[in-house]
């Protein structure tokens, strides 16, 4: 399997890879909430294993964006959360199974064996979305409409999907270079208005009023046709 690792803990991560490589999976490794769904915006994962106490965002909330933007991947909670209270917030997040520290890798190795079978066996499709005439294709990164297909790329998947996840809210150019492009600080670019400006071709209906509008000294917001 090729497993997304969410983890703050640097040693534990660590340890954690290195368990995983010995039992024959692959990993990739991320400390952070908000890098975690970049990753699987630009990474196919068979399922993520996920720590609940991250420094940018709780793993509740990661889940539950991750079945917002259509990811419907296995997710693993491997916290010291222990209590009754997280494991059932943690279950109806969206996450599948829930492991609390210290754990046994032989546990640990078999769950995620029983996810993947689990996961074969119903085959679950992602959500469908739409926005205005298209169809969302979140495997692929692609709209579709009729006959009509528009490919976009990792970063530009990773934007739209921000911009649909808080459909109606104005974004400012600091919120969506964090969510996006993972960067704390204004890096001085007009990196945002590009991308933007590319986003805009390939959603929009020619002769038809933006979708995603320019709010003047605030940001970005996206208005959805129905």
């Amino acid at each position: 399997m090729h497993l997304l690792l969410v983890e703050d803990d640097t040693e534990l991560a660590r340890q954690t890879s290195l368990w995983l490589r010995e039992a024959g999976h692959t990993c990739t490794w991320r400390e952070k909430g908000g890098a975690a769904l970049i990753a699987l915006g630009t990474e196919s994962f068979d399922a993520v294993i996920l720590d609940v106490g991250l420094p940018d965002m709780d793993g509740f909330t990661v889940v539950e964006q991750m079945r917002a933007r259509g990811f419907g991947l296995p997710v693993l909670f491997l916290t010291a959360r222990d209590n009754v209270t997280d494991r059932v917030r943690g279950l109806k997040a969206g996450g599948d199974d829930y492991v609390t520290k210290p754990f046994a890798v032989e546990e640990l190795l078999a769950r995620l064996e029983a996810l993947q079978r689990r996961a074969m066996g119903s085959a679950a499709a992602p959500a469908t979305r739409h926005l205005g005439q298209w169809t969302l294709d979140p495997i692929k990164r692609r709209l579709r409409h009729g006959n009509e297909t528009v490919e976009l790329q990792p970063r530009e998947w990773t934007l739209l999907e921000v911009l649909l996840a808080n459909e109606g809210r104005v974004l400012t150019k600091k919120f969506l270079l964090e969510k996006v492009w993972d960067i704390q600080f204004d890096p001085g670019t007009n990196v945002v208005d590009a991308m933007i400006c590319r986003l805009r071709r390939k959603i929009d209906t020619p002769g038809q009023p933006s979708q995603l509008q320019t709010v003047r000294g605030k940001g970005y917001v996206l208005q959805a046709v129905p």
